[in-house]
């Protein structure tokens, strides 16, 4: 088996978890395959097959963006509107104001409505 995986018993699956290996039998048949996604059929049909743990992927936990990676990426992409810019300074309003669209949701900063 895999080092990134979980090897859980079949109460906890859940729907949409994914098979970290192949699931087999207890007379080495395969079951499912490797990346297998689990729907609640399978996990029920697993109870008959006398299944009673399945090894499923590691989901990683949400990690938040490096604000300086991002910015530096909106920086080159976005070299043409500057940020210190004014938006009512330049003809092309509508491309530094999508930039602050951007940076807003890209590095996750609350907009006031």
């Amino acid at each position: 088996m895999s080092n990134d995986h979980d090897l859980i018993p079949v109460t906890r699956a859940l729907p949409g978890m994914v098979l970290s290996d192949e699931l087999l039998d207890s007379h080495g048949m395969v079951l499912l395959a490797k990346g297998a996604v689990l729907s609640e059929a399978i996990i029920a049909s697993l109870g008959r097959h006398q299944i009673d743990m399945v090894p499923v992927a590691r989901v990683e936990a949400h990690r938040a963006p490096d604000a300086a990676a991002v910015q530096a990426r909106l920086d080159f992409l976005f070299r043409r509107h500057a940020r210190d810019r004014d938006i009512d300074s330049d003809s092309d309003w509508a491309g530094h104001l999508l930039r602050r669209y951007v940076e807003d949701y890209r590095l996750e900063r609350q907009v006031a409505p």
